[in-house]
């Protein structure tokens, strides 16, 4: 197993745990009050459980602009802490976070059916080709000499 943290240190180390457990495939389990409720696992581990989730439904990232300066704040906020102004712009950042994450399933969706429909023509597509092909061969033999 790999290594256990507890929420309260989770706003100061996010970004270098997701690196690990990116980078070095190490699963992270998160704790409250000394429990453990949620783990985070390396992508290629996600898949193994998840084998029927299509690639492209990863492919939406939240904004990176808003991200850096959403967790500067939060940094600032549990570092030194934040000015009453700071204070309204981490909400506000945070709002535009949750908008985009409540977003991510619509698009998700979104690419799923796009991806069945291209599935769907294509597979359209070739039915009518070969009716055309099996038409052709038929209307060749219908007038072919004999």
């Amino acid at each position: 197993m790999g290594k256990t943290i507890s929420l309260d240190q989770l706003p100061r180390q996010i970004e270098n745990l997701l690196r690990t457990s990116s980078e070095e495939h190490e699963s992270l389990v998160l704790e409250h009050k000394g429990k453990p409720i949620a783990a985070i696992v390396p992508m290629d581990e996600y898949r193994k459980w998840h084998p029927d989730e299509s690639e492209n439904a990863f492919d939406y990232e939240l904004p990176t602009e808003i991200l850096e300066d959403y967790h500067k704040l939060l940094d600032k906020k549990f570092s030194t802490g934040l000015t009453p102004q700071e204070e309204v712009e981490l909400t506000q950042l945070d709002q535009q976070l949750n908008d985009a994450e409540a977003a991510q399933p619509l698009i998700q969706s979104m690419q799923k059916r796009t991806a069945a429909r291209d599935e769907n023509w294509k597979e359209r597509f070739e039915e009518i080709v070969t009716k055309l092909r099996e038409l052709k061969i038929d209307v060749n033999q219908r007038t072919s000499p004999l």
